[in-house]
């Protein structure tokens, strides 16, 4: 299904959105629900948010949560505490929080909804979807951003046990879900496993962000790269190391480049940044709100996209970097690096980099609007089921 899905304009269902990360708290996971949010509300809906904190122009109930997404400052080490809870709450730990936002959404829900949407990671959000669903009858929107047992972040879920019981919860939890997406192909194949309708499933691929309500101005004798996100706190086998041995070799020859890396580093991966060669010539930009980060991207000379060498489409920050237009250089050996760097590697684009350098490739950026335009048009044909 393209873009530029039509829509019915009179289907303005009201909608209640559950998610675990949203602004102003600063996390990777706040932008899809966030944005697609106010795409949806453009389009006449109306969306009541329930979550750990709210922007000023939501409207939901602020359920707050007892480790909100940190502003400042590197992760600690995990405890012995820490790894209680990851082994003793199904399927992680946030089901504690959802398990309050869903009793206080029940008491105090302004409306009778339409349609509840779930947003995952954590996947614990989608128990709210199925007690939703039970209370009022309404339909349910699972979305689930990453992976939940096929290579998963939490590597708890490796342990074969673990994996055969958590397999039985998404089974119980998702079959019961009208309507499942995923960000791209190889988590939509995951989904199927779990919900025997197939037609029930689909892609809602990540969009580009509109949103230029900050601007961004950067030393203009500078080649400025940006790199906006996390590196292994966001993919455990995403090395900081690969970013800066290729910065650090084309940095040496052009001492004009400049890196910019906004967002959460690890306390190693800081120390490995100040013991860089090239040091001097990196900034660190700490943690950033969405529009800041935005901004950035729209200033840069060109766009960092670093990865490990094992998922199988980019990152989410892909789409974003592709609305600004600006040259992307891939560092990651996996087989969609090309497609940003072309014949040639990342290093070589880096040495060749000049102020008008241009995209190797442009694509027709997927926009939170069409996001929504498909959301909605899958939510228009789903028929009643009593999966409850």
């Amino acid at each position: 299904m393209s873009a530029q899905t039509t829509y019915k304009a009179n289907f303005k269902p009201n909608i209640v959105l559950f998610a675990r990360h949203f602004p102003p708290h600063v996390s990777g996971g706040a932008r899809r629900p966030y944005y697609l949010t106010r795409a949806l509300r453009a389009l006449g809906c109306r969306v009541y948010v329930i979550a750990p904190a709210l922007s000023e122009d939501m409207e939901g109930l602020v359920i707050p949560h007892v480790r909100p997404d940190p502003v400042i400052g590197a992760p600690g080490r995990s405890g012995i505490k820490d790894m209680l809870r990851d082994w003793l709450f199904w399927p992680d730990p946030d089901i504690r929080w959802t398990r309050r936002a869903v009793d206080a959404a029940l008491a105090k829900l302004p409306f009778k909804p339409d349609w509840v949407i779930t947003t995952s990671p954590p996947e614990s959000i989608h128990y709210a979807g199925v007690r939703l669903k039970q209370a009022f009858g309404c339909y349910w929107y699972a979305d689930a951003r990453d992976h939940w047992l096929v290579r998963p972040f939490r590597k708890q879920r490796n342990h074969w046990l673990r994996n055969r019981i958590e397999r039985l919860i998404a089974v119980h939890m998702l079959g019961k879900a009208d309507l499942v997406s995923a960000v791209n192909e190889a988590i939509a194949c995951e989904m199927h496993n779990y919900v025997a309708e197939k037609n029930k499933v689909f892609v809602l691929p990540h969009f580009s962000i509109e949103d230029h309500s900050q601007k961004q101005v950067f030393e203009p004798d500078k080649l400025n790269l940006v790199y906006t996100g996390s590196f292994s706190l966001s993919d455990p086998d995403c090395r900081i190391e690969d970013t800066l041995e290729v910065f650090e070799t084309a940095a040496e020859a052009n001492q004009a480049l400049h890196l910019h890396i906004a967002g959460r580093l690890s306390m190693n991966e800081e120390a490995q940044v100040r013991a860089s060669s090239c040091a001097s010539q990196i900034t660190l930009h700490g943690v950033v709100a969405l529009q800041t980060s935005f901004a950035m991207q729209r200033a840069a000379h060109a766009l960092i996209l670093a990865a490990s060498a094992y998922p199988q489409t980019p990152p989410g920050k892909a789409a974003e970097y592709e609305s600004t237009g600006k040259p992307i250089i891939a560092i990651t050996e996996a087989q969609w690096a090309s497609h940003y760097n072309g014949s040639q590697t990342a290093l070589e684009n880096l040495l060749q980099l000049g102020i008008k350098s241009q995209r190797v490739s442009v694509d027709v950026a997927f926009t939170q609007l069409d996001a929504a335009k498909k959301v909605l048009h899958k939510m228009a044909e789903t028929k009643p089921t009593h999966k409850l």
